[in-house]
Order: C-alpha cells, then structure tokens, then sequence
C-alpha cells in the first residue's frame, strides 16, 4: 500500500486523469447527442428541457465537474491545511479516485437514461414515476406537459400500446385533480385542456383507423365526469365546444356521434332529475335547493347540445343529425339529448328569444359559429337552432308512443305572464313557417329519416292533426288566453300609488312656478277670469297592472305631464286676453324698445317668454346683468317662462303694471258627483290636485267605457283604464289692465312689418 501510495503521481496521471478525460470525452457529446435525437425523434423542446431536468442528468453533470476541480487542486500541488497523516497526505489521490469510480457509474446510468428516453415506452413509465411523486406543482407541469408529447408522437406514429397506456394515465390525472370535489364545477388546469386540443388537431388531420383507442372519443371523454359527480364549468364547455367545431371542420363527423354517445350516458345515467323529498310536518320540498341545483345543471348541459344539433345544421350535416335524434341506449327508446315530448321543445324554443338569452352577446361568446362573424352573427345562430329544434318538432309525429299515458304531440301549458304570452305568440308564428319549410323540402326530410312526412295524406291517414294546424291552434289558445288576463286583472294598488306620486312629481312644480308669478291678491271684484282643468286619458289597464306585457314606459306619468304642458300653454294665454300693444323688433333693438317705455322696478314687470336671455348676454346690452340664477334689465327683474308652443306668445317680452299682473286660484272640485263618477282623491291639498283609475273592464263603469269610447272613436276599452288627473285653477286679471308685448320678428313666423324704435310710446 506504502507503494503505491508512494508512486500516486504517476497513478493519476497515468491511469485516473485519463479516465476522467475519457469519461468526460464519452459523456458529455453523449448527452449533447441525446438531446438532438429527442429534439428529431419527438419535436419537442419540452422533453429537452425534462432531460436535462432529469435528476440522473443533472447528477452526471456534478461529478463530471467534481471530477475537473480534484485534477486542478491535484495540479496545483497545494499545501494541506491541516495535519491528519496519510487521509491528508492523500487527499488529492483519494479525491479524484472517487471522482473516477463515480463518474464511471454515472456514465452507466447516463447511457441507460439516454436508452430510456429513445424508447418511448420507457420514457413514459419514467415521467409517470416522476410525476406521481412530484410534489411541487411546476414540476408536475413540467412531466405533465412532457407526457402529452409522448401522447403526440403515439398518435403521429400510431402506436396503439402506448397510447393505451398514456390514455390509462390521463384517466388517472383527470380522476385524481376531481377527488373531493363533488358537486363542484371543476375548472382543469391549462395543460390539460392544451393537450387533449392538440391531440384533437392530431387526430383530425391524421386518416382515421378502423381500429383504435382513439376512435370513441376518448379525449372529449376525459371531461365528462360519470362517477365523482362535479359539475363542467363554463370554461369546460367553451373548450368541447372548440373541440367540436375543430372536429366538424375536418369533417370526423364520427367523433362527434361517439362524443354524443358518452353524453347521453352521462345525463342519462349520472345527471337525472332529483325527486322531490317532502318534509311531512310542513309539506314542503326538503330537497329543494338541490333539485334546482340539478335541474340548472341539466338545463346547460340540454343547451349545449340544442346549439350543437345548430351547428349540424348549419353545416347541412342531415345525416348525422339523424343519427344522433335517433341514438338511445334502452328499449322501449329513451332519448335524453332530444325531446320526448312536444312540450320541451315549444319551451326550449321559446327560451331562445328570451329569459338570460336577451343579452345580445350570448351566443357568440358562449357558442360560436364557423365563418360567421359580424354584427349579427348571434342572430344567425339563433337562426339555426331554431331551425334544429323545427325538426324535432317535426320527429315527434314519427315517435312510437310506447307508453298510453305519452301524448308526444301534446303541447305544454300557456304561461301566465303577459309579457311571455305575448312573446310565445310571436314565436309560434316564426316555428309554424319554419316548420312548414321543413315539411316541402323532400330531400332533407329524406336524409334525416322523416321521408314518410312528405307523402301526401300521411297525416290523415295516420289520425295526426296537421303541424300548421297544432300550431295556430295553440297560439289560438295563446291569444285568449292573453286577452282574457288582460281583460280580468285588476288595477295593481302599488300602481296606483305611483300613479298618483308621479302625478305630484311632475305637476306640483309646474303649478308651484306659476303660482309665484301670478299671485296678485290685490284683484278684488273688478276682474274677468277663465278656468283650466285636468285631462282624461284612456291608456292600457296592462300598464297599472302586476302582470304587464311590455315596457309601458311613463304610462303613469304621461296624463300628469299633458295637464303640466297643457297648463302652461293655458296660463300664459292671458296676455292674450289682455288689452296689448304689439311691436315687433330685430334681435338688437328689443331691450331697446323697453328704454323707450320709460319704465320702473317699483312699478313694472317684465315678463319674458320662450326667449333666450343668456344669448343676449352676448350682445353686449349694459343694463343686462345675471344676478344669481335669474337676470335684470336696468334693475328690473326678469320673470322668466320657458319656451311657449303659442306662436302669438312665444319670442317676446310682455311689460306690465306689477298691479296688473294676473293671480291664480286653486279651487276645489265642488262637484262631488263628479269626483265619485271618476274615483277622485284629492292627493294635494295646497294646488287641489285630484287623480283617479277608472278601470272600463267593470260593469259598474259602462257609461264611462261609453262615452270614452264616443269621444275616442275607439271600438274596445275593455282592456283600458282612465286615467284621470283633474285641477280646478281660476286666471284671474284686471277689467281694463293692459300690457306691452315685444316680439323678436321671424320672417317665417310672423306676418307684417317690423317696427321701428320711434313708435314706442312710453307707458
């Protein structure tokens, strides 16, 4: 041993740094070489950057540089630190002595690991160990991602073993990530929607085996949960729905028959309806939260497939369509993706234009169509699972009816809602045309199996009643039943309440703004007056009803607001009435023109109406001046109205003595009779404002119905209300009271010549 030890310079340059050389020469063009062949033999990166993860790997390259720093420290011969006899003495042979035994087993396990990776067999055992005991989750990305290589290659290479045991590994991940998640709606992570879409792709592109694992659907089959009862997220199904469209546009109609096949096993089979559990104390539902649980989960799951049988149609795939409405697994037949009954389909029909499908973006976001894009491409949608559904309407007359008790043709109850009748009605119209379209058109009829319907008489001699005529009689039975509602619902009393709210809402303040102009108590006996009153308006009785069947608007609002515009128009008539002085004046010579009147802010009023003060701020007039929300001529307030649909009134500016300004008085209606004829409150004491609804639809108010009728010319009230909203307002102004009216001259408007400032007179 002395020896050898003695001669351990020539060992390691003879025989351990040779090695090291070698070893170092053999390996790592070794690993260079590998990782170009997984590079050609797979074409992914992905395996690359796993190889060279690889634990085996990763170790070669340490010792292989453990190995190189033992030569250098060797090479610079450097004193030892310490002084602990021959281990120290000898470090430098011990060190790369173990360098050389290590990196010689690691070049085994190097070569071997090298092997592993060009057979994919192997390969895929040893990411799936890798995998399963991984507990960092990059990690499991990262061999998951590797895996669905592997998954490429079989499918490009064909080679069914192995993807027979890919596909019993994706079970087993697919399996594993839904555990405890029962009734959850499962959300996968990205990769695994990546690789079952880019096998999809694969398969498509690749001509189709008569034999192979991949043949029923199996991928899309990953997604649909048959045991551990999770619920598929709506990020789940916009992924099939791609695969599908994907699968469609290569043409693999097959596959989308044995995706059908799968799914119909699993809403069959693992989705039914929940039956009701009573609680008997109370006799209520005990289960109810978990029946609409199922029944929204049944619901998406019966959508996404109506729009599928769509798309079919859009792409003019009859004869797989066929086969699909025809596909059961149980005899007598139970369908489960397709209507049994007329029922669900008139009711899936009408769903189409409405409840959560009004959003206008529904359908081209959740089920986007092939080459159809644009503003109206969810309509072109809608359009065609219309259509779908029109030819299950029309597969219900061909349907054995097993049972005695199963009518496939009766139709479902009428809704109670107005608004839904009114929308059943209309829909009913666009099925009967689109149904009646189906029945002329022999040779679709013949490639979906329905060829018998197009032979003249079947219907009669078959005992069936005619689609068109099952159809207008049930939109017959829509119609009376909508009028009938419409007729006999009762005044809603939260609608009258804000009828009458609203009718103080918009009329107090008109009134309230009039009343401080024309309050001149000092008129006594010596004056003339005319009265404004209230309107009466015949409008729908739907609008102040619980069950409306649109959107009425400002139905309640609307006869307050006639009174309030009506009022206004009325009011300022008075100046009308009033002995005037009219001049008419260019834009520029108006405020001019109330100079020469040589009036006083003691004494007079300015009166303005429908004219635009503010623009005249910008002709620079000196003795106009905005003084907080209001203006002043020469100090003098401005009273301002409005605008006036009166073309006599509206443009000008009325000068009057302050006491010769007219006053109002609201009045009580003194005519109970006629406060009890039309149901009137009094809803404000202070303007004496009254309001009622009348409904026409009671016997009680047939003189009413009549008269309204008279004065309307209308032939049917029986679905109206009067509204009524009634004032009782005296315009009062003074025996021989005049004014001054100067009006801004229209060439269009007014007639005559303008005046000129001299004929002013002052007041």
């Amino acid at each position: 041993m002395n020896n050898i030890l003695s001669n351990y310079p020539d060992i390691i340059k003879d025989a351990l740094i040779p090695m090291i050389i070698a070893i170092f020469a053999l390996g790592f063009p070794l690993i260079i070489q590998t990782i170009g062949r997984i590079d050609d033999k797979y074409r992914s990166t992905k395996l690359v950057e796993v190889f060279r993860k690889d634990p085996v790997c990763k170790l070669f390259v340490l010792v292989l540089i453990a190995a190189i720093a033992s030569y250098i420290i060797w090479l610079f011969q450097l004193p030892p630190l310490v002084d602990w006899g021959w281990l120290i003495d000898d470090s430098a042979l011990i060190l790369i002595l173990f360098s050389d035994i290590a990196l010689t087993v690691m070049i085994f396990f190097i070569v071997h690991l090298a092997y592993v990776y060009y057979v994919p067999r192997l390969l895929v055992d040893r990411l799936m160990k890798l995998h399963n005991k991984s507990d960092d989750e990059r990690k499991k990305t990262l061999y998951f991602d590797a895996i669905s290589k592997i998954l490429f290659y079989s499918i490009n290479e064909a080679d069914e073993p192995l993807a027979r045991t890919l596909l019993t590994f994706y079970y087993e991940a697919f399996f594993k990530f839904r555990e405890g998640k029962k009734g959850q709606a499962i959300e996968y992570p990205q990769g695994f929607y990546d690789t079952v879409f880019e096998a999809n792709e694969l398969l498509c592109s690749r001509k189709r085996k008569t034999i192979s694992y991949f043949n029923d659907s199996t991928l899309l089959g990953l997604f649909l949960d048959e045991y551990q009862g999770t619920i598929i997220s709506p990020k789940t199904y916009n992924f099939l729905w791609r695969v599908i469209v994907q699968s469609i546009l290569y043409g693999k109609l097959d596959d989308i028959v044995a995706y059908w096949r799968k799914a119909h096993q699993l809403c069959s089979l693992f989705m039914p309806e929940i039956s009701p559990k009573y609680d008997l104390p109370s006799g209520k539902i005990a289960n109810q939260p978990e029946i609409d649980k199922r029944k929204k989960e049944r619901d998406e799951f019966l959508e996404f497939h109506y729009v599928l049988g769509g798309l079919l149609m859009y792409k003019q795939q009859y004869k797989t369509i066929r086969e699909l409405m025809n596909y059961t697994q149980s005899q007598p037949p139970r369908y489960v993706l397709v209507p049994e009954r007329m029922k669900e389909i008139i009711e899936r029909f009408m769903q189409i234009e409405g409840g959560k499908y009004r959003n206008l973006f529904y359908y081209e976001q959740k089920y986007w169509f092939p080459d159809n894009h644009g503003i109206n491409s969810g309509e072109v949608i809608k359009m065609w699972v219309k259509r779908y559904l029109s030819i299950l309407f029309v597969r219900q007359y061909t349907l054995p009816e097993s049972y005695v008790y199963l009518d496939t043709l009766a139709m479902p109850k009428a809704p109670e809602n107005l608004a839904e009748l009114n929308h059943w009605k209309n829909e009913l119209i666009n099925l009967g045309i689109l149904v009646n379209n189906f029945l002329t058109d022999k040779d679709v009829l013949a490639q979906l199996g329905l060829e018998q319907l197009s032979v003249q008489n079947w219907f009669e001699e078959n005992k069936k009643t005619q689609p068109s005529v099952l159809i207008e009689n049930f939109k017959n039975e829509i119609e009376a039943k909508f009028n009938n509602i419409k007729q006999q619902q009762p005044v809603a009393p939260d609608k009258e309440t804000a009828f009458k709210e609203k009718t103080i809402m918009r009329l107090k303040p008109v009134l309230e703004k009039y009343s401080s102009i024309f309050a001149n108590d000092q008129i006594k006996d010596n004056y003339q007056s005319y009265w404004i009153t209230g309107r009466h308006h015949v409008l729908e009785k739907a609008a102040f009803s619980d069950n409306q069947d649109m959107c009425y608007g400002n139905a309640d609002s609307i006869t307050a607001e006639c009174v309030a515009m009506e009022f206004q128009y009325a009011v300022l008539n008075v100046f009308l009435f009033m002995p005037r002085e009219r001049y008419f004046f260019i834009e520029g010579d108006v405020f001019q023109a109330i100079d020469r009147l040589n009036i006083n802010a003691d004494d007079f009023a300015i009166i303005s109406i429908g004219l635009n003060i503010d623009y005249y701020s910008h002709l620079k007039i000196g003795k106009l001046q905005k003084t907080g929300d209001g203006w002043v001529y020469n100090g003098i307030k401005i009273i301002e109205t409005g605008n006036h649909m009166n073309a006599s009134l509206s443009q000008s500016i009325f000068i009057v003595r302050k006491n010769d300004m007219p006053n109002m008085v609201f009045k009580k209606i003194d005519n109970q009779e006629y406060v009890r004829k039309y149901g009137l409150a009094r809803i404000d004491a202070g303007f004496n404002i009254y309001a009622g609804l009348i409904d026409l639809n009671k016997d009680g108010n047939r003189a009413i119905k009549e008269a309204a009728q008279r004065e309307g010319n209308n032939t049917d009230l029986t679905n109206s209300v009067l509204a009524c909203v009634d004032i009782n307002v005296e315009v009062q102004y003074r025996m021989g009271a005049k004014c001054v009216q100067l009006k801004v001259f229209s060439q269009f408007d007014d007639r005559g010549r303008i005046s000129s400032l001299d004929d002013i007179r002052a007041f």
